[in-house]
């Protein structure tokens, strides 16, 4: 196996299969870590389990040695120090270093479990959700800065105005701001603990008001979040998209605006061999086109196999008929789908594009022979 394939395998935004597989049993093997971790704290397991924990603990390290040393054997020769310095190179490096040496010394388990702790930092990095994540707070940093000021004024004015509502009646706890200020977070993040409450009717009417102030402000955040998170996604999906729309000869004859087009309405699937993708007298709800892989188009009197750069089930969405074939995937195969409702309004904003389709179609029947296309 080859440097260039092992980086490949190594890089948590491929999609290869390799990738896929080492990414899953990278978070299988660190996640039952992590649990033994936490296991080997309790007593009754850890002396009847504490083997096996062991034995996972180990397993997790040898694994970041493993994939520590590979990172560098996989670094261009100009960034190898500087992948070595990065935060990943040093995170990859602590997360084994000194957990073995802790172990090797017999050292409290306390400690042991401390650098455990950033094993989960190596389950988020391969976590595409994450690193979606960690992309858009930079983006959104400004808006959830605003609003934790916004948090402070509230959190402030509220442990001002308990102190005055509620200090003389309630000296140990309301006595001072700082002392409020407990209360206030407590009220604000609407986690009410219910060790200090307010006992005057105007304590209690600003109880009311900071737990509402508190469920707007976290509103805010999830909402400012969720809009970037939104965002985010559709943008990652889009580049996809287009990589894979990309590949597809077809598209090349086309302006970069309609494969932007395309790229919106297009949905990537991925197809495992002998999976059926379409069948015989169904309802044609959609069009396929071939990324790579092969897909077998079972008509008589002999079967049709389509390759990358192929597209079938146009047939029957123009005729707008039922399938006239059974469509089998014969290897692995990544194909982009066109829904019927959006192939119709493809055909309205896009007719240079549907002209193309159309003349491929009669460019494959002729040459497969009538009924053939599907």
């Amino acid at each position: 196996m080859t440097l260039g394939r092992i980086a490949g395998i190594l890089d948590s935004t491929s999609g290869s299969r390799e990738a896929r597989l080492f990414r899953a049993a990278h978070g299988i093997v660190f996640g039952a870590a992590i649990l033994a971790l936490a296991l080997d704290t309790v007593p009754r397991f850890a002396e009847s389990h504490g083997a096996l924990f062991k034995a996972l603990m180990v397993l997790a390290l040898v694994l970041c040695a493993v994939e520590y040393a590979l990172h560098l054997a996989t670094a261009p020769a100009a960034a190898y120090w500087r992948w070595a310095v990065s935060p990943a190179g040093i995170i990859d490096l602590i997360s084994f270093v000194p957990m073995a040496v802790a172990l090797a010394v017999a050292a409290d388990s306390r400690v042991v479990n401390l650098f455990g702790i950033l094993w989960l930092i190596k389950l988020v990095r391969y976590s595409h959700g994450m690193t979606i994540l960690a992309r858009v707070i930079p983006g959104v940093g400004e808006w959830l800065l605003n609003v934790f000021l916004a948090f402070l004024v509230v959190l402030f004015a509220a442990a001002t105005l308990a102190y005055l509502f509620e200090g003389k009646t309630q000296p140990d706890t309301f006595g001072s701001i700082p002392a409020a200020l407990w209360w206030t977070v407590a009220t604000l993040t609407t986690t009410g603990y219910g060790d200090t409450t307010p006992v005057t009717p105007a304590g209690r009417m600003l109880a009311g008001i900071v737990m509402i102030c508190g469920i707007a402000v976290f509103a805010l955040w999830a909402g400012i979040l969720a809009t970037g998170f939104a965002e985010e996604t559709r943008r990652y999906n889009f580049l996809k998209t287009w990589d894979l729309v990309a590949k597809v000869p077809l598209f090349k004859s086309i302006g970069a605006g309609t494969i932007a087009e395309v790229t919106r309405l297009l949905r990537p699937r991925e197809t495992p061999a002998g999976a059926e993708v379409m069948h015989k007298d169904e309802p044609g709800d959609c069009m396929y086109f071939i990324v790579s892989g092969e897909i077998e188009i079972q008509i008589q009197p002999r079967p049709v196999r389509l390759g990358a750069g192929d597209f079938f089930g146009e047939i029957a969405l123009v005729v707008d008929g039922p399938r006239t074939a059974t469509a089998v995937a014969t290897t692995p195969c990544m194909l982009l789908v066109l829904d019927i409702v959006d192939f119709r309004a493809l055909i309205s904003r896009e007719p240079d594009l549907v002209k193309v389709i159309e003349a491929e179609a009669a460019r494959r029947m002729v040459q497969t022979g009538p009924g053939r296309a599907v």
